[in-house]
Formats: C-alpha cells, sequence, structure tokens
C-alpha cells in the first residue's frame, strides 16, 4: 500500500521514456513527425490519458459502470450485479479497489471530462510475475483504447515497478481479448481451467506471456522505492 500511495504522489513519467515505449498514438500516423507530442485521440476532441484511481472517483465511475455492465457482464464478474448498485456501492468498490494491497495497481482511463476505461495490475502465482487487467467502456470500444491501456499497465510493470514477466489472461469465449493480447505483441504461455463467474465464460482460459527487456534500470520491486520517478512529468493531463 506504501508503494502504491508513493504512485498517487507522482505527477507522471518521463515523455522520451513513454515515447520510446510506443505510449503516445497521434492523430495521423503518416505524419507523426509533424503532430504534437500529444495529439487528441483518433475520432476524439482530446487526448487520451491516465492516472491512478481515486476514492473520489466514485461519481465518475458511477454512470460508466452501469451504462457498461450488461456488455461487460459476459466475461467479467462484478458487471451482473452493476445494474443494481447504486452510487454507495460504486463508492465502496472504488475504495476497496484504492485499499487494495500491493502488487494490485488500478488506473482510470479518460478523454477529456469522461471516463473511457479502466486498467489494473493484479498479482500472479510468482511474486515477479504480474498480469494486466482492463475494460473499456461502453461506446468506446474499437477505437485503440483497450490496446492504449495494456501499453500503459505494461509499461508501469515493466519500467517502474521492474517485473520480470507481464500476463494477459481471458477465458477462451473472449476471443475479442485474445487479439488484443497478441496486437500488443503477448505470446501464447499456456491454457489453464478456472471457475466460471460471468455469464459468457466457458471455464478454460488461456494465457499470454510478455518478458521484460533485457538492460532496464531495476524497479520499485527491487530497490524498495519510486524515488527516482519524483519530478517527472506526462505529457498528458487528465481534466478529470
Amino acid at each position: 500500500m506504501e508503494m502504491i500511495l508513493q504512485v498517487l504522489e507522482l505527477t507522471s513519467i518521463f515523455s522520451e521514456h513513454i515515447k520510446n515505449a510506443g505510449i503516445i498514438r497521434y492523430v495521423n500516423k503518416e505524419n507523426a513527425q509533424q503532430q504534437e507530442f500529444v495529439g487528441n485521440w483518433l475520432g476524439y476532441d482530446y487526448p487520451l490519458a491516465c492516472r491512478v484511481l481515486k476514492e473520489t472517483d466514485a461519481p465518475l465511475l458511477y454512470p460508466v459502470m452501469k451504462r457498461s455492465a450488461y456488455r461487460l457482464s459476459g466475461f467479467i464478474g462484478w458487471a451482473k450485479y452493476a445494474p443494481g448498485w447504486d452510487i454507495n456501492t460504486v463508492q465502496k468498490f472504488v475504495r476497496d479497489h484504492v485499499n487494495s494491497p500491493a502488487p494490485r495497481f488500478h488506473l482510470i482511463f479518460t478523454i477529456g471530462y469522461e471516463v473511457v476505461g479502466f486498467g489494473s495490475l493484479a498479482p500472479m502465482k510468482k511474486p515477479r510475475d504480474i498480469q494486466v487487467a482492463l475494460w473499456v467502456a461502453e461506446g468506446h470500444e474499437g477505437r485503440g483504447i483497450g490496446s492504449w491501456i495494456v501499453t500503459v499497465l505494461e509499461w508501469y510493470a515493466f519500467n517502474v515497478f521492474g517485473y520480470d514477466n507481464v500476463f494477459y489472461q481471458h477465458d477462451i469465449g473472449n476471443s475479442k481479448s485474445g487479439n488484443l493480447a497478441k496486437r500488443n505483441g503477448f505470446k501464447f504461455s499456456h491454457v489453464f481451467q478456472e471457475k466460471k463467474t460471468a455469464w459468457k465464460e466457458i471455464g478454460f482460459w488461456v494465457s499470454y506471456k510478455k518478458q521484460r527487456p533485457k538492460g532496464m534500470h531495476p524497479g520499485a520491486i527491487d530497490t524498495g522505492t519510486l524515488d527516482n520517478w519524483v519530478g517527472i512529468t506526462f505529457p498528458w493531463k487528465c481534466l478529470i
């Protein structure tokens, strides 16, 4: 928890590192060199940005989660209950996530004044492994937002925290999720069986894996600190 609070204190991440990680997507890829460093996301009037989840985010997430619940409920367990949630239940959901112990780590993704996605790092059996999890808000699917969420989470996992392997796992029935993993350079690792928690799940999951590139500086899980990120700035700003 202390390490996550340190992340909250960071104003952002060094723009050159992010550029090298491929996190920034330009409005026009063919003319990327002529674009501003952070252009508006394609089809929107604002850039796609992110920040760490805060306890005050329940009013922002409440309408998004309610609106997105049915589509997400096929493969995300909590979503089947969301239609009946009031603001207090969403507040508990947010508080539980904010206070979840490391290595859990949660980001909201915004375009302008709207939440368009949610991304998390979650534990694996081995302490030097981590997995990504995410959802994209209703009305914002198919616009590359999910891929960018994965890229940002991967960047945090390797650069900031220093994990050896990042995993992307999904139920076999969720083929769109598998395509997202492949597009982001994850390679097939293994298949495993898991108890079904959502109505579209088959109960067998595919695990994809990406290894940390060689030659990177030690991350927080080795150094025990995030001091080397203090004072470094994001190339974007969340408006909410």
